[in-house]
């Protein structure tokens, strides 16, 4: 079994991964841990660099290093190719430390719920209506899903909520539909380079 640890941007990502992400397991994949930046702070090379130092020391300790490191990065309103470019020194600067293990810097267009929102079948019996007016078999250049997200919900959206929803949703319908979903997977997966997007040390 193949030890994952993503690093993403915040405490929806830390909850939501790993139900999005569940079909791994079947795949001889073990996500092993999710870890974000501590109090609230955004997801910079510094940071991306101590978290992944930080868990690589920890879980190496405990006998169980991981055996790949994907750093994700919420691209919102820039290109993925902007969104990763701060991080793209990143997998040469930890590859010495970490024993030459992989360390990927990937992007998702719009984040978790452009994703929720690909697989729009799912998300609607979530929420016990329809989604409106935005097209879910191009998840990706959706602007702005999370406010739409927001509007179709009774309730405030939060990360237990990403994470009740995440657990709804069909892994493979969301990568047939999104490009940034399945360099994600890829990264996990194997690692090749499924675009430019997605790089390793």
């Amino acid at each position: 079994m193949k030890r994952v640890v993503v690093v993403a941007s915040g405490e929806t990502e830390r909850r939501a991964l790993p139900k999005l992400l569940r079909h791994l397991s079947e795949r001889e994949i073990e996500l092993q841990d999710v870890r974000i930046p501590p109090r609230h702070r955004q997801l910079s090379l510094e940071q991306a660099g101590k978290i992944v130092h930080g868990a690589w020391f920890e879980l190496k300790g405990r006998g169980c290093p991981p055996d790949k490191f994907v750093v994700l990065v919420d691209a919102d309103h820039q290109s993925r190719e902007e969104a990763v470019a701060p991080l793209l020194t990143l997998p040469t600067r930890l590859h010495h430390s970490l024993e030459r293990i992989p360390v990927m810097v990937t992007a998702a267009k719009w984040h978790l719920e452009a994703w929720f929102i690909a697989d729009g079948e799912s998300l609607c019996g979530y929420l016990g209506r329809r989604l409106g007016s935005v097209d879910h078999t191009r998840p990706d250049e959706i602007v702005n899903p999370k406010l739409h997200l927001q509007n179709l919900l009774e309730a405030m959206y939060t990360a237990r909520i990403a994470e009740e929803i995440a657990e709804q949703l069909d892994p493979e319908r969301i990568a047939s539909r999104s490009p940034s979903f399945r360099d994600f997977d890829s990264a996990l997966q194997n690692g090749h380079l499924a675009t430019s997007t997605l790089l390793q040390g």
